[in-house]
């Protein structure tokens, strides 16, 4: 039986596919294999029942909708699978959609898991490697120690190099959280070169610590979900429990740069309304807050920028909700290009 999906003459590895980030942009009905990220089966004002899909790729996330024998496709597709889609985008409320046709599980030849998962084991190793490099420059010895007794435990090693920096976002993706850490480090060795009187040892230990907790409050699957941990505690609690348990390991680490390091932790939200359980109330306290926050919002803006383009307004994305404002792409580059020639 021919599979409907595809065009009589293209078998599924042959036929084409497209990008998330693509989706706005297409025309016509197309053909992709994405990751479920959710679903919902629901009722309509009508009454009749439709299914709302969460569907991800490497490029982003979008909203997905089958109103054709929605619980019947419901039954056989699940969260955390991969599947094949053939729909038609459009744009509704400011965001792109994705109304489906045909729906079913992908085969494990039918997709590149590269395709399907954001992040790079080569940009997370390079990360890696810098962060380590940092380690090294730190020269207060009480400091050092700590860090070294965290990385010599393997197993959170491991899970640093992979572990999400968020579930949505910012640095929503495998190995997000060793390159946001990274990101802030490059940013810390500026901020302490003009401001002096900062304790960059201390600085360099807050931004690689801040959100340890992460490693725990994030599950290892596909799909990026908070585990039970993640949701009771949060991981301001878990960060500082886990880098307490790495200084009772130490011989007499000196309680005064517990107290100080443990309060750029539980601050580093910068305000109680972002759930911090404190606001920052030294200099690098502050200082760790901001560069935490520009990291992320700058790659906030990043990955809207590359997901939420709007196809009827070019230079320019969709409303996005979370930053309440349009995001301006620019002007294109030949319309830039053909002005300079004039």
């Amino acid at each position: 039986m021919p599979d409907e999906l595809f065009p009589k003459d293209k078998s599924p590895t042959e036929a084409p596919r497209v990008a998330i980030e693509d989706i706005p942009s297409q025309k016509g009905s197309f053909v992709g294999a994405y990751l479920v990220k959710s679903k919902t089966l629901a009722e309509s004002k009508t009454g009749s029942l439709y299914l709302r899909l969460k569907l991800g790729d490497a490029s982003g996330d979008i909203d997905a909708f089958v109103w054709d024998n929605a619980k019947e496709v419901a039954e056989t597709i699940h969260k955390g699978q991969v599947v094949l889609v053939k729909g038609k985008g459009k744009i509704h409320q400011q965001r792109p959609n994705l109304m489906v046709h045909r729906i079913r599980p992908a085969l494990s030849d039918e997709y590149n898991l590269d395709d399907i998962v954001s992040g790079s084991e080569q940009t997370a190793n390079e990360a890696f490697d810098f962060v380590k490099e940092t380690v090294e420059e730190v020269h207060d010895s009480d400091y050092k120690a700590l860090l070294d007794e965290l990385f010599a435990d393997e197993a959170t090693v491991a899970r640093f190099k992979l572990a999400p920096g968020a579930k949505a976002v910012h640095h929503a993706f495998v190995g997000g959280l060793i390159v946001h850490t990274a990101s802030m480090l490059h940013i810390c060795k500026c901020v302490v070169g003009l401001y002096e009187d900062l304790n960059a040892d201390l600085l360099i230990t807050s931004c690689i610590l801040h959100d340890l907790g992460k490693l725990k409050e994030y599950s290892e699957d596909l799909v990026i979900e908070r585990t039970t941990r993640g949701r009771l505690w949060g991981h301001i609690v878990i960060s500082v429990l886990m880098v307490e348990g790495y200084i009772n390991k130490l011989d007499n680490f000196p309680e005064s740069k517990k107290e100080e390091l443990y309060h750029i932790l539980i601050s580093h939200h910068g305000s109680l309304e972002w759930g911090s359980p404190a606001v920052p109330m030294t200099l690098e306290a502050v200082a760790l807050h901001y560069i935490d926050n520009l990291d992320a919002k700058v790659n906030q803006f990043r990955s809207v920028m590359k997901s939420r383009k709007d196809p009827d307004y070019e230079g320019w994305t969709t409303f996005d909700r979370l930053l309440s404002r349009y995001l301006y792409l620019g002007k294109p580059k030949a319309a830039s290009e053909n002005r300079e020639e004039d």
